[in-house]
């Protein structure tokens, strides 16, 4: 693919680009534990620049990553001999009369192309930490408690390094994808072969990589997860402290994530048929993510009684526990086999 893509150039800017990420995540680690180790604010405006600077390296990289995907759909397309085409369709014409869902006809003129979303393998890592980045800012602005603040960096320096050491899209760019498409541009194998090759990745294409629930499903997901996180902090410093703003950041965060998790799970719906047929409904990420809707349900209901004995300590184990689930909803793709398991 080194002939047809800017890969080299793509994989060390961004390299470079999170190498920056970590020197900055580093100097607001060492912020970060002077500010929960002493009783007054260090740093303060010294740590407003560093997270603004985080932010923007994170956008920068994201814009990145939408120009590599774009060079992906000028360049990458599933041409095939002319003689094919017409038997390719009459295949196609057969398959799409018994299946509710059919595949596109084959045009020669204008071959199909990868509308790549913009958080796949790894990429999805570097999204999510983004979105958590940017809440992160608006956290420390709402807020000047120095020591929540604190809090906020540490986590968003842990993502940093995550990003950095486990999950680098940049490094090596979606492998995966590469290794399923590689094997059309080699140019060997019989047209039999070849044949066969297209019928595989063609599908995968329209339902998976080109669907246009890819393009909403995933990222709202991925913007609940960033605020269960700001929730989750939130939190924990209301088990500590009884602070009103606090509070109203937690349920503000919550209100937000809650309606992007129930859009992208109702989203999520018709593509599942759509993919899957009927078949799909005891997926184990399925099964985990509507338990972690009924705990962010009722962390939110909880608020009707916030004046209530003991019911703001109890709000606050709701925000926890609901972060938790966050956590193993997530991590059921790796460890549970079943159709969302992360294969692509």
């Amino acid at each position: 693919m080194e002939n047809l893509l800017p890969v080299a150039f793509y994989s060390q800017t961004g390299h470079v680009l999170l190498f920056v990420l970590l020197v900055l995540a580093g100097l607001i680690t060492i912020s970060g534990v002077a500010n929960v180790i002493r009783p007054k604010p260090n740093f303060g405006r010294v740590t407003t620049f560093l997270l603004s600077a985080v932010v923007c390296i994170f956008l920068g990289g994201f814009f990145l990553i939408c120009w590599f995907h774009y060079q992906i759909y000028q360049q990458v397309a599933l041409e095939l001999p002319s003689r094919f085409a017409d038997m390719l369709n009459q295949q196609l014409a057969v398959m799409n009369k018994g299946a509710e869902y059919g595949l596109p006809l084959y045009d020669a003129a204008a071959p199909p192309r990868y509308v790549l979303p913009l958080w796949l393998e790894n990429e999805k890592y570097y999204f999510w930490f983004m979105c958590y980045a940017i809440m992160a800012l608006v956290g420390h602005s709402r807020l000047t408690h120095h020591r929540f603040r604190a809090a906020l960096h540490l986590l968003l320096a842990v993502q940093v390094g995550i990003l950095f050491f486990q999950t680098d899209p940049f490094l090596d760019p979606l492998p995966k994808f590469f290794g399923e498409v590689g094997p059309w541009f080699t140019g060997g194998g019989a047209d039999g072969q070849r044949f066969g090759l297209f019928m595989r990745l063609y599908p995968k294409m329209i339902f998976y990589y080109n669907a246009h629930y890819m393009w909403f499903h995933p990222p709202l997901l991925f913007l609940s997860y960033a605020c269960i996180t700001m929730t989750f902090v939130a939190s924990v410093f209301m088990l500590a402290r009884r602070d009103l703003d606090m509070e109203r950041l937690a349920y503000d965060f919550a209100k937000l994530g809650y309606f992007l998790l129930t859009l992208g799970m109702l989203l999520g719906y018709p593509w599942a048929l759509k993919a899957w047929g009927p078949n799909w409904w005891w997926d184990p990420k399925i099964c985990s993510s509507i338990m972690m809707w009924a705990i962010y349900s009722t962390y939110l209901h909880t608020r009707l009684y916030a004046n209530k004995p003991a019911m703001w300590y109890f709000s606050a184990i709701l925000g926890i526990i609901c972060f938790l689930a966050m956590i193993f909803t997530f991590l059921s793709s790796f460890f549970f086999p079943g159709e969302h398991s992360f294969v692509s």
